[in-house]
């Protein structure tokens, strides 16, 4: 399969994904996956910024800003893995987790964004953790589904 095709999947998934799960907003369904792309985005730049507080003796943050970076990393994966293109098995991560029901990943990011704010509370982690967790909820909400 060359590069082109593997894009060309990846892009084709992402709209094709819920065909056989009950109907689910469009806003609901592309606004989690920008949501969680950016809050991926927004951990790497947090958890770097709470590792390069080692520079300056501080040590208070450093496994709280290793855990955002392992965050940002997972959520790029299941949410936008077009950027993971380059990396064979994230492909495979990201097509476990769209197997999966919705309430997983609600409750994966819901409990995984506590984790770093419980180590390091600061404003960036604060608002990291924040995005990861509105994540979790949207996928809360598409979870319950319509009613």
């Amino acid at each position: 399969m060359s590069m082109g095709d593997k894009v060309t999947n990846l892009w084709k998934r992402a709209s094709d994904e819920d065909e056989n799960r009950e109907e689910i907003p469009w806003h609901l369904k592309y606004g989690s996956r920008t949501l969680g792309t950016f809050a991926g985005i927004v951990n790497l730049f947090t958890g770097i910024w709470n590792g390069l507080g080692l520079i300056f003796l501080n040590t208070d943050c450093l496994f709280g800003g290793i855990l955002q970076l392992l965050l940002g990393i997972l959520l790029i994966a299941l949410e936008a893995p077009f950027l993971c293109v380059f990396i064979d098995y994230m492909q495979k991560v990201s097509d476990v987790a769209e197997n999966k029901p919705y309430w997983t990943r609600a409750v994966t990011y819901a409990g995984l964004s506590l984790v770093p704010l419980l180590l390091c509370f600061g404003p960036s982690t604060l608002i990291a953790s924040a995005l990861v967790f509105c994540t979790g909820l949207l996928y809360g909400l598409m979870s319950v589904g319509k009613k």
